[in-house]
């Protein structure tokens, strides 16, 4: 493909592809896009990761697509350490210091800290997503301008039932999840989707989102027996853990997970207990190098002198929503609204949108995009292996 073309199919204006002027670039106002992570804390592994998601969107709208239409987007990033009051402060303190014509977009870290800024971001209009799935968020008519780029957790779980339902169709589950937002967010849908399909929830383990030792919560799920079990409110902290546990403790059972689950890490932590794990993703991994979009990835990572070996799912995740969210302000550009209206009108509207295969489609239904796929690990492959297409979840 002629990188011309190429351009064009990202959505590239002519002038982009021609290479738009630097200088204009460097002149006109920018645009900007704020991300509050967790580059500290018990999730500082996939804050990280996300901000370098970012940082690489940012950098290829600016130098390959020419920016928003002649302007510069302008990443600012503040640590939350995964604490809502840090967050807090962060948020308010980059909303102190922007010019709302300029600050366009600001991404959260949490659960936690996306619901407790829901209110005051539905009251000044500002666009904005998060690293949160939680279903609550996804209500346009509560939250106006607050999007979830993917399924919600209550989404993703319906995805794992529906793969039990196929396995074992009256089975015994259980539930471990963390004592947070996040952990808790999917747990009363879980239950009453459970109840409806004719499964039985045999134990709940309400534990912190990082402890050193599961030997007592893998006691706990042998003595209940479940056919499966379920984690949620976790990223990688413990599910390695308890997997390990789980193998030691002779607990037959199969383990699932949503999106913050489905990393390699877990995989080279958990070693031959890993095997057959379970979990909902939603974009490429940086090994699908069939995927357009991690091709031109890796290259634009090697011409900017940058690692380009694996890039963990919270990058890739992260990549979306900028790739994403500068579509939306390009197009909004381009129709003379480049404001904060505009962005969230615009994100409505960018459903044949693909970032070349970032994500099946920026198809928001009730401000969420409802499609997943399940993906098994191998320990033998070393890596999740897609075991079913794209499953629509509304």
């Amino acid at each position: 493909m002629k990188r011309r073309e190429f351009l064009q199919r990202l959505g590239v204006g002519s002038l982009a592809a021609l290479g738009f002027s630097r200088f204009a670039l460097a002149q006109a106002r920018p645009v900007k896009l704020a991300t509050l992570l967790p580059l500290t804390g018990p999730f500082a592994f996939a804050g990280n990761a996300g901000r370098e998601g970012f940082v690489d969107g940012v950098d290829y709208v600016n130098e390959v697509l020419g920016g928003i239409a002649g302007r510069k987007l302008e990443l600012i990033v503040e640590d939350t350490g995964y604490d809502v009051a840090k967050g807090t402060a962060a948020f308010n303190r980059v909303l102190s210091r922007e010019r709302p014509e300029e600050l366009l977009f600001v991404y959260g870290d949490s659960t936690g800290l996306s619901k407790a800024l829901a209110p005051e971001i539905a009251r000044i209009g500002l666009p904005y997503s998060a690293t949160s799935f939680a279903s609550e968020l996804a209500d346009p008519e509560k939250y106006p301008t607050i999007f979830v780029f993917g399924p919600t957790y209550n989404d993703m779980m319906e995805a794992l039932l529906r793969q039990i339902r196929l396995q074992k169709g009256k089975a015994r589950i259980a539930l471990v999840y963390s004592n947070t937002e996040f952990g808790r967010d999917p747990i009363p849908y879980v239950k009453e989707r459970a109840k409806a399909l004719g499964m039985e929830v045999v134990h709940e383990e309400v534990t912190p989102p990082a402890f050193t030792d599961a030997t007592p919560v893998v006691l706990n799920l042998r003595r209940a027996n479940p056919d499966f079990v379920l984690l949620q409110g976790y990223a990688l902290s413990v599910e390695p853990l308890i997997l390990r546990a789980a193998r030691e403790q002779g607990l037959r059972a199969q383990f699932m997970g949503t999106y913050y689950s489905a990393e390699l890490v877990l995989i080279q932590r958990a070693g031959p207990a890993a095997e057959g794990f379970t979990v909902t993703y939603h974009n490429p991994y940086w090994y699908d190098t069939l995927v357009p979009a991690v091709d031109e990835m890796r290259k634009f990572r090697q011409r900017k002198g940058r690692d380009t070996s694996y890039r963990p799912t919270y990058y890739m995740g992260s990549l979306a929503v900028a790739l994403g969210v500068a579509e939306a302000m390009r197009r909004a550009a381009q129709a003379g609204k480049l404001t904060r209206a505009g962005v969230v009108e615009y994100l409505e509207k960018i459903g044949d949108y693909t970032a070349l295969g970032l994500t099946r489609g920026y198809q928001f239904v009730n401000h969420r995009i409802p499609y997943t796929k399940l993906y098994r690990a191998s320990v033998k492959d070393g890596r999740f292996n897609a075991i079913t297409d794209w499953l629509k979840l509304a």
